[in-house]
């Protein structure tokens, strides 16, 4: 149960439903017969369920708005293989606040915070730990703003904290993999890319509810923001180095990897390259667990429209064999700034191409 009603991801056809949750969408539609009906899409903070409204639509849902608590009654239905709901009655309930109904981080605050805490203290490059510093810990508008953030609308941890759950979940993979190729990668300015790829978010999106763009989120998006946002930061930093500047710049601009995916760049460094596989890791693995989570009886999720594929959510490849001996925990990492690292070697400079790419378009394969 929720403060206000069944958890909508407990529901079963063919139970009555009674209770408040968050209207997150609703428009009128009109049947072969010219009959007017509801479509809706409520939610609470275990998932969101579509409902239909068949009787008085025009009545019931004349003064409602997205992002309004409304209280219900109705029953629970099964269309096409999915979960809605066909309702009865509908009405504001102005005695609930819309931020009770908004789904969260399955991860504590407290352990997100003491994450990225404790991201941020391994970087200690002078330059770069002040940078992060002050947007992270002197920004205090940014950094309450940022913690509560979602960090997408649907794709993935689109919920209260989401944001802080994947920057802090890339910022450790960046850890990692840095401790792993350290002749590669420059340890310090990978993890604070991982930090930085995604601050233009707390602009892009608005927590609502519903979580939804902003104006300057749909007409610019979160790289456009987040290079902004960095360059005033780089700029109020007395002899902030041009060269490091340059490539944090690149890691936000192609930290999604490929130009139908939004990047104008493509990752043309190594930690540009490790920071775009960490990003994308993390927002899979977000969307292949809220695929089990919403699954429905059986071994296979719903189709998922971004990974293109069924999900297998079926039992374990270990489920019912006898365990093993128990996995020694690794050492923990040394500092990133003990990584020895040997210098890279100058590399001539290529021939300038016979015409410039004006815009990054089809003229780069790499």
């Amino acid at each position: 149960m929720t403060p206000a009603g069944p958890a909508i991801n407990g529901l079963q056809p063919g139970t009555e439903l009674a209770g408040s949750y968050l209207l997150l969408r609703c428009s009128l539609g009109a049947t072969k017969n010219g009959k007017p009906y509801g479509m809706l899409r409520l939610g609470d903070r275990t998932g969101e369920v579509a409902a239909k409204l068949w009787d008085r639509a025009e009545e019931l849902l004349d003064g409602l708005e997205a992002g309004m608590v409304v209280k219900l009654s109705g029953k629970v239905d099964s269309y096409q293989g999915r979960t809605q709901v066909v309702l009865n009655s509908l009405t504001h309930d102005p005695e609930l606040k819309p931020a009770e109904f908004l789904p969260a981080s399955p991860v504590p605050l407290e352990t997100l915070q003491a994450g990225l805490a404790e991201s941020l203290a391994a970087v200690s490059q002078p330059d770069l730990k002040q940078l992060l510093e002050s947007i992270f810990v002197h920004d205090r508008e940014f950094a309450a703003a940022f913690e509560r953030a979602p960090a997408a609308k649907g794709a993935h941890h689109a919920y209260v904290h989401g944001l802080l759950e994947h920057t802090v979940a890339c910022a450790k993979a960046a850890r990692a993999l840095a401790a792993l190729y350290p002749e590669e990668l420059e340890a310090q300015v990978l993890m604070a890319g991982a930090l930085l790829h995604d601050i233009g978010k707390v602009t892009e999106m608005t927590i609502g509810p519903p979580i939804d763009y902003t104006d300057e989120g749909r007409m610019e998006g979160h790289l456009a923001l987040g290079l902004r946002m960095l360059e005033v930061k780089m700029a109020g930093i007395k002899d902030f180095p041009p060269r490091l500047a340059e490539h944090l710049r690149h890691m936000i601009l192609s930290h999604h990897g490929a130009y139908e995916f939004g990047s104008p760049r493509k990752p043309k460094t190594a930690e540009a390259l490790a920071l775009n596989f960490v990003d994308d890791m993390d927002a899979k693995m977000n969307m292949a667990a809220k695929a089990r989570r919403e699954a429905g009886p059986g071994h296979w999720s719903e189709y998922h429209r971004l990974l293109e594929r069924f999900l297998y959510v079926g039992p374990g490849p270990l489920e019912g064999l006898e365990p093993g001996e128990a996995i020694q925990e690794p050492a923990p990492a040394p500092p990133v700034e003990e990584a020895p690292r040997p210098k890279r070697k100058k590399r001539s400079e290529p021939e300038a191409p016979a015409a410039p790419d004006l815009f990054g378009g089809a003229g780069e394969r790499s």
